[in-house]
């Protein structure tokens, strides 16, 4: 059915279908085929699919839905949830591309639709047994078993038993989403890893009131001298690096006389107040904080006089502001 449902998770969103979907439908269906062996056929013919759909456009009660990366806008996958009656509903047409790590999030994704916007007591699956895979992967996420479909499928003039499972909603919010959410965190970050394509921490930046009086407390703790900068007119601060074994590297910073850069954090009591991460691509970096993560840009790009490259700082949702300087 038409419907304007959407949900974004860390790493994945899930969008209605439109029929600008027909060619990836097509493509992601048919792109393996051992697992197809398990779904029921299609076609290549793309007008077949645009048919399809405009048969499902007009089906009640019937939410089908695109895999999105949240931080390429690839498409990656298909879900639905369907067949609902008396808040109990089937999920289903649930198929991944091929090197795609959206099948926990999507899943997540169809759950939190399910029971929070359809407020369903339930979801079911069914699958065919002989897909041990998927039934596995259903029951490592909580799902529980109801029983065995004898002959439930036939595909290919062949008939399969199902395994007919489910995830009922007082389950789902005490056990269910939060093993979700965690895997899915995880998977967010691997994204983001691949996403950013070289993007190593550098150092914690410290606000201090002196360079020479802070360092002293460091010391004691191992920390040695690395390398420093006199003034950086372009920040209005000076600087300084220092290292210790096992322990992070951090730049202590002052203000330049005349400036008020570090007042804030200062007038705070802040003292770390930023993480510095370098960055192979750094415009890149610099679009996927700011329009993909929503990152708030609060010193735009501008040559760093100690790294001899360009820096830029963004905060991020939670507040906390980094540094990207170009690698």
């Amino acid at each position: 059915m038409l419907h304007n449902f959407k949900e974004k998770g860390f790493a994945y969103s899930i969008r209605p279908i439109t029929l600008d979907d027909a060619q990836f439908i097509v493509d992601v269906r048919l792109e393996d085929t051992e697992r197809n062996k398990y779904v029921h056929k299609i076609s290549r013919d793309l007008n077949l699919q645009v048919d399809w759909l405009n048969r499902y456009f007009n089906t009640p009660d019937d939410y089908y839905f695109l895999v999105e990366n949240n931080l390429t806008g690839e498409k990656e996958g298909l879900i639905s949830i369907y067949n609902v009656k008396d808040g109990v509903a089937e999920l289903g047409r649930w198929v991944i591309k091929k090197g795609s790590m959206a099948t926990i999030e999507s899943i997540q994704l169809a759950y939190k639709f399910a029971f929070e916007k359809l407020n369903l007591t339930e979801v079911y699956t069914k699958t065919i047994e002989d897909n041990t895979l998927v039934v596995e992967f259903h029951k490592s996420i909580g799902a529980k078993t109801r029983e065995i479909l004898i002959n439930e499928f036939e595909l290919d003039g062949k008939n399969y038993n199902a395994v007919w499972q489910f995830v009922d909603r007082d389950y789902y919010f005490s056990f269910v989403d939060s093993g979700l959410d965690e895997k899915s965190l995880k998977i967010f970050q691997r994204n983001l890893k691949i996403a950013l394509d070289g993007f190593e921490f550098h150092h914690i930046g410290v606000a201090t009131k002196n360079i020479e009086k802070e360092f002293k407390s460091y010391a004691m703790l191992g920390y040695t001298k690395e390398a420093s900068f006199d003034g950086d007119t372009n920040q209005g601060v000076k600087g300084l690096f220092i290292t210790a074994k096992n322990q992070p590297r951090l730049e202590l910073l002052e203000n330049l006389e005349g400036y008020d850069t570090l007042d804030f954090w200062l007038n705070n009591g802040i003292k770390m107040y930023h993480f510095g991460y370098l960055a192979d691509d750094i415009d890149r970096a610099f679009d996927i904080f700011t329009v993909k993560l929503r990152a708030k840009v609060v010193s735009p790009m501008k040559i760093s006089q100690f790294f001899g490259k360009r820096i830029c700082f963004v905060v991020l949702k939670n507040m906390f502001m980094i540094e990207l300087i170009e690698l």
